[in-house]
């Protein structure tokens, strides 16, 4: 992993943590780290820089949007609508690619299902949008990406809750398997399955400076390179 890919990850952790000290000293005080995660702005530094290697790799400055632009925002067919954190155009209405950044800090029990089902339900009702045309009559396919940092800590490492009785067996995969060992499974599974094109999935530790990538075919150098090669087919 390139150092700028490190340092951003670990610049994202000390965002929540400046936005979880404004919050306490104001008096806000919230559960665990929400209140850090919901500052809205920590992901930012991930986004600019994808934005800058989307350029480097030929995309037109003025075709990637993040942030607050109005271009972020596509047509759903299960629901209205779906703000993107990054969508990246080949000229003013050939949608290339659309990004979804997150990351799970706390709370892994809670939020970890959370995390997949709005995973699937982005890409299903994308893919959905496509084939009914409201992204253009003409338009190809775009590449769906989807970015997921998860911060690797005592609770993420451990296993996960004791299964419960089900009326099928579940996937032995699961099996003692820990929250970072679920969001593995989870982003190679979006991959292989084609739900999205893309997929980068990093464990970090702001404690110890450590971020790693735990799947060889989840990294940021295949991220980019998977939607520079989607432009490439989009401009052929």
């Amino acid at each position: 992993m390139r150092n700028d890919v490190k340092e951003a990850v670990l610049h994202m952790y000390r965002m929540l943590a400046e936005a979880g000290q404004r919050q306490r000293i104001a008096g806000d005080v919230d559960r665990g780290h929400r209140a850090e995660s919901t500052s809205g702005r920590h992901l930012d530094p991930l986004a600019e820089l994808i934005r800058e290697d989307l350029i480097s790799g030929g995309f037109r400055p003025e075709d990637i949007f993040h942030g607050h632009a109005y271009q972020l925002r596509l047509p759903g067919w299960y629901r209205r609508s779906k703000d993107w954190d990054i969508v990246a155009l080949n000229g003013k209405d050939d949608l290339v690619a659309a990004i979804e950044l997150k990351s799970i800090n706390s709370s892994f029990g809670n939020n970890a299902n959370n995390r997949v089902e709005e995973a699937l339900g982005s890409a299903t009702d994308s893919h959905a949008a496509f084939t009914e045309h409201l992204y253009g009559v003409d338009s190809m396919p775009p590449a769906l990406g989807y970015v997921m940092i998860v911060r690797s800590c005592l609770q993420s490492r451990e296993s996960g809750r004791t299964a419960q009785p089900s009326l099928f067996p579940v996937d032995p995969v699961f099996q003692d398997a820990s929250y970072l060992d679920r969001f593995r499974i989870l982003c190679e599974r979006l991959r292989a399955s084609n739900l999205y094109q893309a997929v980068w999935l990093v464990y970090a530790d702001p404690d110890s400076g450590e971020v790693s990538e735990p799947s060889p075919t989840l990294t940021y150098e295949k991220f980019i390179a998977t939607i520079t090669a989607a432009l490439a087919i989009h401009r052929a």
